[in-house]
């Protein structure tokens, strides 16, 4: 009996230190396989640190991508074909250039101006008294003498003006306008009426009581689209 008792005790203390070493062994194996996951995890993320460093390292730095590069093409603007503007209507241009396809004339031929064109300046009237524009010029002449359109056109007035007297107006075309004042009353022609150039319109007279101290001469005056412009230098023009 006591022979058995021994043999089981044996038995079981076997058991315990079996079981413990199978214990261990688990425990080796799984720090092991723990110790391997993290070194290769560690290791992945060293590679992909590196592989970051190698792309920063290799970008170009802002300098460079800035830096100017030659012997590229630059791009063009677009460039649209502008069309050829018409030649301008020999209708209108400067007061120093004046021309027209239409002949002119002066309205009396060898006549002096005795007053020129004040281009906006002001000069003393000696009439008058007092500084003012002269819109117009003013051609000497002896009283009767006669007065023609410069230009073809048709009368648009005939009037008897308080201070410019026996006026004439006649539109010549291509917005030019001639103003033939201080005519004598014996006026020859009538609104409405077409003119020729260097057709009788009137005679010298002395009826402009604005100029009324002046030797006896015709104020003759033009405007271009409403504008006073210089008569003689467009006549010439």
């Amino acid at each position: 009996m006591r022979k058995i008792r021994f043999t089981n005790g044996l038995q079981g203390k076997g058991f315990a230190a079996a079981l413990v070493l199978s214990l261990c062994a688990v425990g080796i194996s799984t720090y092991a396989a723990y110790s391997g996951a993290v070194s290769t995890a560690k290791k992945q993320t060293e590679q992909e640190q590196t592989s970051d460093d190698s792309v920063f390292i290799f970008t170009q730095p802002a300098e460079t991508v800035n830096a100017e590069k030659f012997d590229i093409p630059k791009d063009e603007p677009e460039t649209k074909d502008m069309p050829e503007t018409a030649e301008t209507s020999p209708a209108l241009a400067d007061e120093a250039g004046l021309f027209f396809k239409e002949p002119k004339t002066t309205p009396i031929a060898g006549s002096t101006v005795i007053n020129p064109y004040s281009n906006g300046e002001l000069v003393k009237s000696e009439t008058l008294g007092v500084w003012k524009t002269h819109d117009g010029v003013d051609l000497a002449a002896a009283a009767g003498t006669a007065v023609a359109s410069m230009m073809k056109g048709t009368v648009t007035e005939v009037t008897n003006d308080p201070l410019w007297g026996i006026c004439v107006v006649i539109d010549h075309g291509d917005s030019v306008v001639g103003h033939y004042r201080g005519l004598a009353e014996n006026v020859s022609v009538k609104v409405g009426q077409q003119v020729a150039m260097g057709e009788l319109i009137g005679q010298v007279g002395n009826s402009a009581d604005i100029e009324c101290k002046l030797e006896p001469h015709l104020h003759f005056g033009v405007t271009v689209a409403g504008a006073w412009t210089d008569p003689m230098k467009f006549i010439e023009s």
